[in-house]
């Protein structure tokens, strides 16, 4: 993946009111638990910008909270580099032995961190705990569509028997983490953890971060650092002073007016860039009214002036959507289709035609802390929208509030939801799940079979010609029944201390164990 980081200063006149900066702290180095240099007792403290929900490995988890958390206690069969490639974890090796069969390659010598030692059959337990019927996780009921059973039938071995094929399987096991059947019996999963990782959860506390220990029983390489902890800054404020005080050493998901401050720090390195994924504004269907109607859905996409947003809130760091949910560098978008330009008088015109010459009342739920500038992008969205007859209004809300609300049924959930989605591993298909009619995610509250099979098409493709057919495809129909509001790539923001190396993850996944020391 190559891509260019832009480092920029924005005028101070552009939205000065967005933030509330703290002039408190010094540079990094005022706290000894998070600088110190050669210190050896030195605490490696990294922000997180959304409250923790839990640490059940078979749920998934945001990279702004959970995931980044599970990701240094538990472990999958496979792993994922900075740029989307798929490496061998758990599992040593594996094989595609058929269209609809593949076998792994248990790594032997591996224990969790109660002592108890890796089997194959504890890997198939795991995977049958998410094809249980009864399982109601997120990651259950996506692994419940392709997969058909897991076994073991020869030692060290786990076969993966599918009832579609999966030609990128290696990549989408990346996530679901491997505990012991005992744990699971008895252990609580949001509380506790008991995985192979190369940290140990030492405590967590779900509003305010956890605490880890290095595993001295890990069977790869030690991490750089003893002790790793996570502190929850959901607020922008709490972030810029925390590292303004020295109080953590990376930092994500900055507002851009946030950034330029530190970049001539000598203490910090900074990245203001495009991500991985794409930033939209989801559209609820299913609750029926003004959104059931595509003319609606497309005069939003027409009274959203991008351009000015980037240029005013994103520091210019992206370019508007291609009116897709893709984006490079991870997969390659249609070239025949285009964004939706800014026209507002085009969005009155579509309005007047659908029965709401007088307006529209519609509600948008943003996420606070989770994205860069998010709450100033809501305010501006909605101010334009207002300008063509669209009265937004907008609820900010803590992580847990807001995806509580977003897992409700279609009639209680929001209208419009501002979120950010995409792939975490390069030309996987399963980018599409979380926009179809089936999936469980609320990046899509819509009902569209035609779409729904393409999707399923693209999927069980065994070849890359047919794949990118469908995925053209796909990506027309999304765009002309205009099912979302689409915006732009996502922006990645960073403030690292200067004494440490982070192979930066524009997926915003932040995991202790790849932090080293310079």
């Amino acid at each position: 993946m190559t891509r260019t980081l832009r480092r920029w200063a924005i005028p101070v006149v552009v939205l000065t009111a967005a933030l509330t900066l703290s002039s408190c702290g010094s540079a990094l180095g005022g706290s000894e638990s998070t600088s110190g240099g050669e210190d050896s007792d030195r605490t490696l403290t990294l922000a997180l910008s959304r409250q923790l929900t839990g640490l059940n490995p078979h749920n998934g988890g945001s990279p702004d909270s959970d995931g980044s958390v599970k990701g240094t206690v538990y472990e999958a069969l496979t792993y994922l580099d900075p740029d989307g490639s798929v490496h061998p974890r758990l599992a040593e090796s594996w094989e595609n032995t058929g269209p609809l069969q593949w076998k792994f390659d248990i790594r032997d010598g591996v224990e969790f961190s109660d002592g108890t030692p890796l089997t194959a059959e504890d890997v198939v337990w795991n995977f049958q705990e998410l094809l249980d019927p009864e399982t109601k996780s997120q990651l259950g009921a996506q692994f419940k569509i392709y997969v058909d059973s897991v076994s073991t039938d020869e030692p060290g071995v786990v076969t993966f028997d599918l009832k579609s094929p999966a030609i990128d399987l290696p990549s989408r096991l990346w996530n679901i983490y491997l505990t012991t059947p005992q744990f699971w019996q008895t252990g609580n999963l949001n509380t506790e953890a008991l995985g192979t990782g190369p940290y140990t959860l030492a405590s967590i506390d779900l509003e305010n971060g956890a605490k880890l220990t290095a595993n001295p029983n890990y069977w790869g390489e030690q991490p750089a650092f003893e002790n790793a902890e996570y502190k929850v800054l959901a607020a922008e404020s709490a972030r810029v002073s925390a590292v303004q005080a020295g109080e953590v050493d990376i930092a994500l998901n900055l507002d851009p007016l946030s950034i330029g401050q530190f970049e001539s720090n000598p203490d910090y390195d900074t990245t203001l860039s495009d991500s991985s994924w794409v930033q939209v504004i989801s559209i609820n269907e299913n609750k029926g009214g003004p959104l059931a109607d595509v003319r609606v859905r497309q005069a939003l996409n027409y009274a959203v002036d991008k351009k000015s947003i980037i240029d005013g809130l994103l520091g210019g760091a992206v370019e508007p959507s291609q009116g897709q949910v893709i984006a490079p560098p991870f997969y390659e978008t249609n070239p025949a289709v285009g964004e939706y330009p800014y026209d507002p008088d085009k969005a009155r015109q579509l309005l007047a035609e659908a029965g709401y010459a007088t307006g529209v009342v519609l509600d948008l739920d943003v996420p606070a802390g989770t994205y860069a500038a998010g709450a100033a992008i809501g305010q501006a969205v909605a101010q334009q929208a207002a300008d063509v007859g669209i009265t937004i209004n907008i609820t900010e809300t803590p992580f847990p509030a807001w995806l509580s609300r977003q897992n409700q049924d279609s009639a209680a959930a929001a209208d419009l939801v501002y979120i950010g989605w995409g792939g975490q591993y390069q030309n996987s298909w399963a980018v599409f799940d979380p926009f179809t009619s089936k999936s469980r995610y609320k990046q899509s509250n819509i009902t569209d079979p035609e779409f729904d099979d393409v999707v399923n098409r693209l999927q069980a493709a065994t070849d890359e010609a047919s794949a990118r057919q469908l995925a053209d495809q796909a990506t027309q129909i999304y765009h002309d029944r205009a099912h979302t509001v689409f915006l732009w790539p996502g922006t990645f923001t960073s403030v690292v201390a200067n004494d440490i190396d982070w192979p930066s993850r524009t997926t915003r996944y932040l995991y202790a164990q790849q932090v080293t020391k310079k």
